[in-house]
């Protein structure tokens, strides 16, 4: 993409606010076109402290450029020692009332104090507030506000003096505070700032100042499509509102991290309520198989849908922890989900060769694949076996529990280890000795698991009962079939997993638990683009083979064999 046709210079148009500083100089150095567009793109945004503010408008201005400003990005931090108090004042107000009087329409603000933290001296309260509060008012017809990059103690020193949003009635895109400890007042500010834009409102990132109060004002937006609730307390009800009323339009929803959503909303989250839907992000939810099966299946088409990220929260006592996502809606993702550009799985223990086989042979338009057995390893590489079981005892609580008959166990039979024999690491806690859980737990918790997916925990052994009646459970031929362990007790992929080859050419992330052989390496080689690899080993032939077609890829592997 040269962009000399005018085509092409309107992607490169609407790339361009995406980049940071450093790529937007490299862009420069392409070519004549890509150096004017680029050049173009710098002239719109004035980027500077507040007390430079009125440096940067001077030289816009005398080079010609001024009229073409339609962003600010403005740093209210307090410089200490560069001024006494009443000039630093004195020096705001310039600025603002510069700001005031240009002839442009600003329309996109972006306030920031890098560095601050939560706990704020008087200075940066007093000169902070003085500014924010002064930019506010004097840019009443703002369409985006960002102040993703603010402490939240800011909020509450403005609030004391002077409501700094109550001038704000056209606002379609808002980005809250990140920074700080949030707290009532900062979600209810962002509650009253959404009910006074619903009618413009499109995108809200709110992360955990995000309510149910909020929910449902949002519902009431008309033109309403993004929504970033991370870290929020918000409920299923709440959560069951805004999609049945803005289903249709929802383009982007991330819920990462909302402890309090569960299956309930999760499971309703279907294609016919959200029929546009292109990002997806539940990440740390507490959900299990039965809700990603409702999401994901061979019924339900998910046309648009390009960014997914999953990773289910489920409690350390859970004894299936490890097959929630597995391989049947791995299959169903890799055929239902035909635009998927981005996936991110963690956590999913339950995924074989098969599964993963599945997500590179069918999707073509894939960039970027995560996929993670686990975020932190049950065995680090060079431990002993005593360290070994030290360290799964540390991970594994005891659960008592009560008799049950055998014929609730599904035709399994669970059998300890004799009083007698000797007792490991890994089977004794503090002089406890770990007791197994019963089939029959484990299905009240996840009714989709299959009989044929039991944990082997400690040195219990598994017996069939050929005389107890038959499991109900669906049968999954995919799970029967155990992921691979290395050496060191770590679930890895094989290049059985590369079978049918890989659909997209073009990679600029793929990070899975894998040994890459030479094998692995020849499937990699037909790719016409590959950036960062990454995985837990890799063979000097393969390395070398990978290294001789992609020069520049960045390998960052554990092992090399």
């Amino acid at each position: 993409m040269d962009g000399s046709s005018p085509a092409t210079a309107v992607v490169i148009e609407l790339i361009l606010p995406y980049l940071n500083k450093k790529t937007l100089a490299s862009c420069k150095t392409l070519n004549k076109a890509w150096f004017a567009l680029t050049t173009l793109h710098a002239t719109r945004s004035l980027d500077c402290h507040i007390l430079r503010l009125p440096l940067r408008i001077m030289h816009f201005r005398r080079k010609g450029l001024l009229s073409l400003v339609r962003s600010l990005t403005v740093d209210i931090s307090y410089l200490e020692g560069f001024l006494s108090a009443p000039m630093y004042e004195r020096r705001i107000n310039d600025a603002v009332s510069l700001l005031q009087n240009l002839p442009v329409n600003i329309r996109h603000i972006k306030v920031h104090m890098p560095g601050a933290s939560t706990t704020l001296t008087d200075a940066e309260i007093r000169f902070g507030t003085m500014a924010f509060t002064m930019l506010l008012q004097a840019l009443p017809n703002l369409a985006t506000l960002d102040l993703s990059d603010c402490p939240v103690a800011l909020l509450a020193a403005a609030q004391r003096h002077d409501a700094p949003f109550s001038r704000l009635g056209r606002l379609r895109n808002i980005r809250w505070f990140a920074l700080g400890s949030n707290d009532m007042s900062s979600a209810g500010e962002l509650h009253r700032l959404v009910c006074a834009n619903q009618h413009t409102l499109t995108a809200l990132s709110g992360k955990s100042d995000v309510t149910d109060h909020t929910l449902i004002a949002l519902s009431k937006a008309p033109r309403f499509s993004r929504l970033d609730a991370s870290g929020s307390s918000i409920s299923d009800d709440a959560l069951l509102a805004l999609v049945r009323a803005r289903g249709l339009g929802l383009r982007e929803l991330v819920l990462s991290d909302c402890t309090r959503l569960t299956k309930r909303s999760i499971a309703h989250l279907s294609p016919k309520l959200l029929p546009t839907l292109a990002v997806l992000d539940l990440y740390n939810i507490m959900v299990t198989t039965d809700a990603y099966q409702r999401l994901f299946n061979f019924a339900t088409r998910w046309p648009y849908l390009r960014d997914l990220k999953l990773k289910a929260a489920i409690p350390d006592t859970s004894p299936r922890q490890d097959l929630l996502v597995n391989d049947d809606i791995l299959e169903a993702i890799g055929r239902n989900c035909p635009r998927l550009v981005s996936l991110r799985l963690f956590g999913c223990h339950g995924i074989t060769d098969n599964g993963l086989c599945s997500i590179l042979g069918n999707l073509g338009y894939l960039r970027e694949l995560v996929v993670m057995h686990s975020a932190s390893d049950p065995v680090a590489p060079g431990e002993d076996a005593a360290e070994q079981g030290d360290a799964l005892v540390g991970r594994v609580r005891p659960v008592t529990m009560s008799p049950r008959p055998d014929n609730l166990n599904n035709g399994l039979r669970l059998q300890t280890p004799a009083v007698n024999a000797p007792e490991s690491p890994a089977a004794v806690a503090n002089g406890l000795l770990l007791s197994l859980p019963s089939i029959s737990d484990i299905w009240a918790d996840i009714p989709s698991l299959p009989s044929n997916a039991i944990p082997q925990h400690g040195h219990a052994q598994i017996h069939r009962v050929t005389d107890t009646p038959t499991s109900s459970a669906p049968d999954t031929p995919c799970l029967s079939d155990e992921p691979r362990r290395n050496a060191n007790g770590q679930r890895v992929f094989t290049s059985h997993a590369l079978r049918k080859g890989l659909r997209s050419n073009r990679f600029n992330l793929l990070n899975l638990d894998m040994e890459y052989d030479s094998v692995c390496a020849t499937h990699l080689a037909k790719l016409t683009h590959l950036h960062v690899l990454c995985g837990r080993m890799i063979t000097r032939h393969a390395k070398s083979l990978i290294e001789s077609q992609f020069p520049q890829c960045k390998m960052m592997v554990w092992n090399i064999d």
